[in-house]
């Protein structure tokens, strides 16, 4: 069987996949194609938080339940009693527990019983968030806790 048959496939084959290529690279002729514009990145923290909160709040999917009352001005934690109920356990959080530890970027609560626990409060664009981090001593299902986002306008729930 000649070569020459298998040359010219092969050729025709790599001449292919080259102008393929070549459509898709842009101009040269100084105009770019116009792209559609991307959302805003939102901000990962958009200053101090204020607010006055209270949420109640029930997954009906699978029973997760959260209850918070806090008061914040310019990051500075004035109240905090937060009960989160997953399925398995429930865990409480009181200000009376934990010392705050820094209020820039965010507002920073660390346990009086276990250094290593911390609650973190902070805004970005669309809501103000209260987070649990490393709290397991204090709370046995704390890995299945999840943080409560609330509305930086009312103070109510936000969902999640």
């Amino acid at each position: 069987m000649p070569l020459k048959p298998l040359r010219i496939a092969a050729f025709a084959f790599i001449s292919a996949l080259t102008l393929a290529a070549c459509q898709n690279t842009p101009s040269t002729t100084g105009t770019t194609p116009t792209s559609p514009e991307k959302p805003p990145i939102p901000k990962k923290n958009t200053g101090p938080v204020t607010i006055q909160g209270n949420c109640q709040q029930r997954d009906e999917t699978d029973g997760y339940r959260d209850k918070i009352s806090i008061a914040v001005k310019d990051n500075v934690v004035s109240a905090l009693d937060w009960t989160a109920n997953p399925r398995s356990g429930s865990c409480r959080f009181q200000l009376k527990d934990f010392t705050q530890v820094s209020s820039s970027p965010t507002a920073d609560l660390q346990s009086k019983k276990d250094k290593n626990c911390h609650l973190y409060v902070w805004q970005d664009d669309h809501h103000i968030t209260v987070a649990s981090y490393s709290c397991r001593k204090l709370c046995r299902v704390n890995d299945k806790i999840l943080p409560v986002l609330l509305d930086p306008q009312t103070g109510n729930c936000k969902a999640k």
